[in-house]
């Protein structure tokens, strides 16, 4: 294992996190997640697997949290039945059992595209028979690391961060955009080493292709398709906190900012994804509309998406070089996808795992074990029905839980819808171009802060016995002390 000069400065932010609490911790989270080209740690042992800074400062959240008492029960009543986040960690610790057992089981049962790495850190591109790697653990630390996420998210939420996580999510949507221009400016002026800081991941980069004449926009990731992921994910959320007026200024800014690089990043993901996106939106749009509880920020959107759009399009259908090169992006990115090399690829991927999935009776490979390029072939082939189920479980419960019940004030359930219309836009983005079943720490942290606000508050014992007179608000009770007072 070997320390890159950027893990030194995430352990200093962890150290500080173990000392500031809850809301260092959740602020330096947020901005973390934005360098999926960044590595930490490099792990040689394990096919030179890189460690994200995300990843690192999730230890220090995590043992940041199991020194707060009152944190630590929020944490696990959050993933308590019948709530979400039990499905979550019934379909997590199943995918874990099944990362061991699985890939032995039924070892040369079929060929598949392996997600392990060799020594040289490359993925194989030739597919093998079915048998158990490296990936298989890293997976499902990664997995773990993602349930640990969700549960520390949710509990905050229903310890009364919830608005406090909600403004760092809309800062860090701004910070997307910020790294988007480093992005365009380093590539147009030829200073792209400058990001080499945050791009020494052991992954492929693909931070200096074109298409059509157009940039592919990466941000701080290795690709396009991952920043037009995330990026989506910010512009749902921010979007539908405009919608609701909740943090309207600062959410409509974001919204602003980070809509026009989806449009500009050329990624097939984000374009399809986007759309379901944009669809899902103006229904919710006119449901309110129906009910008569619509704000004038749905019908901007609606005038915007249903009116002034189609207009601006025929409108660039009369300038010729405009639009020759707006249908030349939108016949390579969407229309010739899958005749390209890389669709062909992709296909091939899917194909063999689905096969794989039929090969082992259902049962799937195992986590970690088959690689995929879609979340849906990824869960099929290798957690099988069953984890495919758990999931399904889970995405059903979260999104009954922002009708069954409202808990708590018409912004806290505005947060709370945000944050699952962020994490749908991440599953429909993973269902086009996902390549295994880690949705990653953003999902984990928008599903969480979902889970926490449509959930009844979280009281502590520990407050209900004391005092009236030394009782705290939720957030001072959450937050770090260093001479703790709760009785025990």
């Amino acid at each position: 294992m070997s320390i890159e000069p950027l893990g030194f400065i995430v352990l200093l932010l962890g150290l500080l996190t173990m000392v500031n609490g809850a809301r260092f911790a959740v602020t330096t989270l947020c901005l973390l997640t934005l360098l999926g080209a960044a590595a930490a740690l490099q792990l040689a042992a394990l096919g030179g697997s890189s460690v994200q800074p995300s990843h690192l400062m999730l230890l220090f959240i995590v043992a940041a949290t199991l020194l707060r008492p009152v944190q630590t029960q929020a944490a696990l009543a959050s993933i308590a039945y019948p709530g979400p986040g039990f499905w979550f960690a019934a379909y997590v610790l199943f995918s874990v059992v099944s990362s061991f057992f699985l890939p032995r089981i039924f070892a040369g049962a079929t060929l598949v595209y392996s997600s392990a790495r060799d020594a040289t850190g490359m993925m194989s591109t030739v597919a093998a028979p079915l048998s158990p790697g490296s990936s298989n653990l890293s997976q499902s630390v990664y997995l773990l690391g993602d349930l640990a996420c969700f549960a520390v998210v949710s509990g905050l939420a229903r310890l009364g961060y919830q608005r406090f996580i909600a403004q760092q999510l809309i800062v860090a949507s701004i910070a997307c955009f910020a790294l988007a221009l480093l992005d365009i400016g380093t590539f147009l002026t030829g200073q792209t080493y400058l990001l080499d800081v945050i791009r020494n991941a052991n992954y492929t980069m693909h931070t200096a292709e074109t298409i059509s004449g157009f940039k592919r926009i990466v941000g701080a990731f290795p690709e396009a398709s991952i920043y037009g992921t995330v990026a989506l994910a910010y512009f749902s959320f921010t979007l539908l906190l405009w919608l609701e007026r909740v943090r309207s200024r600062m959410a409509g800014l974001a919204t602003l900012l980070i809509g026009p690089t989806i449009l500009l990043c050329t990624s097939t993901t984000a374009y399809i994804a986007g759309l379901f996106v944009v669809c899902m939106l103006v229904l919710f749009c006119c449901k309110h509309m129906v009910a008569g509880s619509a704000k004038t920020s749905h019908v901007t959107f609606l005038a915007i998406t249903l009116f002034l759009i189609p207009c601006a399009i025929v409108a660039l259908s009369l300038i010729p070089d405009a639009w020759n090169s707006i249908t030349s992006l939108v016949n390579t990115t969407v229309s010739d996808k899958l005749q390209s090399q890389s669709g062909e690829e992709r296909t091939a991927w899917n194909t063999l795992a689905l096969i794989a999935f039929v090969d082992t009776a259902t049962f799937g490979a195992g986590l970690g074990t088959v690689r995929a390029s879609s979340f849906i072939a990824a869960l099929l082939s290798n957690v099988g029905l069953t984890g495919t189920l758990l999931f399904v479980a889970f995405l059903y419960s979260l999104i009954r839980a922002s009708g069954r019940h409202v808990s708590g004030d018409r912004e806290t359930h505005a947060i709370g819808n945000a944050a699952i219309m962020a994490s749908i836009s991440q599953i429909a983005s993973a269902a086009i171009s996902g390549s295994g079943t880690d949705l990653g720490l953003l999902f984990s942290t928008t599903a969480g802060l979902a889970s926490g606000c449509l959930a009844t508050p979280y009281v502590s014992w520990h407050r209900v016995a004391r005092p009236v007179a030394n009782r705290h608000p939720p957030e001072a009770s959450a937050s770090l002390r260093r001479a703790p007072v709760f009785a025990t």
